[in-house]
């Protein structure tokens, strides 16, 4: 086991920063799926502990915007007060609603991530083989349970409603972003090959073949699934060179 005892702030950041939060935002309930299919003690509802409990993520990324000094300074960028300073800088004085915002790490936070993810990563691997589950109590969650947690999440993607229309036509990516894929199978673009084609296989494994959900897996894994971890270097590479 993880010589260190995580506390859950730090837990937050390293599922946001799995989700994708080093390269782009991502939204709470994102995150809150993400953790609670890891890491269901914590993370899901005490009285439905069945289903995921978002606010965990939502008051840990919240509290991660404020700096609390050197040894847990500011980690995160919450996308509204982005769209404010941007705001105020073209003179707009519109209101910018802070309803459900999105959040992505900052550059310490990104530092912070690259230290740790691994070590974490760990942490929660062997809480996973142990069987522990913290909070009131021993918390099971089945297979089936697990796998509707995956369903609703591939649901909520963006692109998954336009995909289901027509799910058999060739798709770009301009059609599936790579933050879907990131958020389907529970990776980023630093997540080991071995990791990767682990996660993609829980991911089918929740699904039922033949189905559209099962078809958009694999659409995505199609598109990314070789370059996942040299795509933003692809795009940089293509910005520097127009």
């Amino acid at each position: 086991m993880s010589a260190k005892d995580w506390k859950k702030k730090e837990i937050v950041l390293w599922g946001l920063g799995m989700c994708g939060g080093t390269k782009g935002f991502v939204d709470t309930e994102t995150v809150g799926v993400f953790l609670f299919e890891r890491h269901p003690g914590i993370f899901g509802l005490r009285t439905r502990p069945q289903y995921p409990d978002i606010d965990v993520a939502r008051v840990q990324l919240a509290d991660a915007k404020r700096d609390k000094g050197l040894q847990d300074p500011i980690r995160v960028i919450q996308d509204t007060d982005e769209r404010k300073r941007n705001a105020r800088l073209r003179g707009d004085d519109k209101r910018v609603l802070s309803r459900d915002p999105m959040w992505k790490l900052n550059e310490e936070g990104i530092r912070w991530y690259d230290e740790n993810h691994e070590e974490i990563q760990r942490h929660i691997d062997s809480v996973a083989r142990l069987g522990e589950r913290r909070g009131r109590g021993s918390v099971h969650v089945s297979p089936k349970q697990i796998s509707a947690a995956v369903i609703d999440r591939i649901h909520k993607r963006p692109s998954f409603l336009k995909f289901a229309r027509n799910s058999e036509a060739s798709c770009s990516e301009r059609d599936l972003p790579i933050l879907d894929f990131f958020a389907a199978f529970n990776v980023d673009a630093h997540t080991p090959e071995n990791l990767f084609q682990a996660a993609r296989t829980r991911t089918l494994e929740a699904v039922e073949p033949g189905s559209v959900e099962e078809r958009y897996a694999h659409e995505l894994s199609r598109l990314y699934a070789h370059r996942y971890r040299t795509y933003y270097d692809e795009i940089l590479a293509q910005s520097d060179g127009d």
